[in-house]
């Protein structure tokens, strides 16, 4: 295999992959392409003669603490009756580039020796800044795509069992991310008070969606308000981001892995369900299919899990916070320059339309979810 047949990368990224194959100890010939790695990260597919695998780049955030954790839940769940595949980090033969890179990259939260093994930090050879990269071993299948409500209740067994095993960790560890309901600790660039501000006064820079802020300035407050108390509800590590784009299915489409523990925190049992039920409902499908789709995905994954009154309870309102918790993401992104307004904007149209399908449909779904 010949690097030059690589016409999708880079000349910058092949060097970048070249130089991280070499820090692992691969100093095999390769080819590779760039994947749909998210909108936080840089992901690429490689191969070699004797393995493939996937490299990803941290984008938004270099803290090896939130790496290392994302590492330690892995390497736990391997150890588990897990029975889907997970990302397998791959083990560097010595940690020394991180230490030699230690010396120039000040100010960071530094996990202990013994975690810093299966991630380096490298210098982007365009902005010259030192970013985080990981290798993982490739796992086969695709994303699937959601054409049958029926294929939701496989995904909420997935996220059940998942759940179940994640249960079972004991980490030495401490999660760097906050539950999601402290959604005023995640995003110190867009508090609470700051959305507010910008619901009653839109900038023009969301314009796109000012008549959503302004509607959404009655609505929030009492959302905060209905997070007061969810610390009450059970609490395990979980994935937190369970959808389509963070799992695969095989060539007969079962279920097959589970991928992209990157926000996996301590946080509420009931978010691994509430999570994938917040992003089914602004599909592009009718009413009836979503119903349906609902409706499996809950069992699915109370086949799996059972959850107790309150937690049932708490749903609506942990998948509307999880649609808020998109927005402040977005916005403080668009805030440090990461992003452009309309993605934000886009995510806040979306929180508007959830808000106004709970509005109508919360006690049909009350009644789904307690069948």
């Amino acid at each position: 295999m010949s690097n030059k047949q690589q016409n999708s990368l880079l000349p910058t990224e092949k060097q970048l992959i070249s130089e991280v194959l070499a820090l692992y100890g691969i100093k095999s010939e390769w080819q590779g392409e760039r994947s749909n790695g998210g909108m936080n990260n840089s992901t690429f597919v490689l191969y070699t003669r004797d393995a493939d695998y996937v490299m990803r780049q941290y984008e938004t955030h270099n803290d090896q603490a939130k790496i290392a954790f994302e590492h330690a839940v892995l390497t736990a769940l391997s150890n588990t009756d897990f029975k889907l595949h997970s990302p397998t980090p791959v083990i560097s033969l010595s940690s020394s580039s991180v230490e030699d890179t230690d010396r120039e990259w000040k100010g960071m939260n530094h996990p202990s020796q013994e975690n810093r093994q299966s991630y380096h930090i490298v210098q982007d050879h365009i902005t010259g800044m030192f970013k985080i990269v990981t290798l993982f071993h490739f796992l086969k299948g695709v994303n699937p795509v959601w054409d049958s409500p029926d294929q939701l209740l496989p995904l909420g067994r997935a996220a059940g069992h998942l759940s179940t095993a994640l249960a079972k960790l004991k980490l030495e560890l401490e999660p760097v991310y906050p539950p999601y309901y402290r959604i005023e600790e995640a995003y110190p660039l867009c508090s609470p008070e700051r959305l507010l501000e910008m619901c009653v006064s839109p900038p023009e820079t969301l314009g796109a969606c000012a008549k959503e802020l302004r509607q959404l300035q009655d609505e929030l407050p009492g959302l905060f308000t209905a997070l007061r108390g969810m610390e009450q509800l059970p609490h395990q590590i979980v994935h937190g981001d369970v959808n389509a784009s963070n799992v695969l299915v095989d060539m007969e489409g079962n279920m097959s892995a589970i991928l992209d523990f990157e926000f996996a925190t301590w946080d509420l049992r009931v978010m691994e369900l509430a999570v994938p039920m917040s992003d089914m409902l602004t599909m592009d499908k009718s009413e009836e299919w979503m119903w349906q789709a609902q409706a499996n995905l809950v069992r699915g994954f109370q086949e799996e899990v059972e959850l107790t009154d309150d937690e049932l309870e708490a749903i609506p309102k942990l998948i509307l916070l999880r649609s808020l918790d998109v927005v402040m993401h977005f916005i403080s992104r668009m805030l440090e320059g990461t992003d452009k307004p309309e993605v934000a904007a886009g995510q806040i149209v979306k929180l508007k339309q959830r808000m106004d399908w709970m509005g109508r449909n919360e006690d049909q779904l009350r009644r789904l979810l307690t069948k």
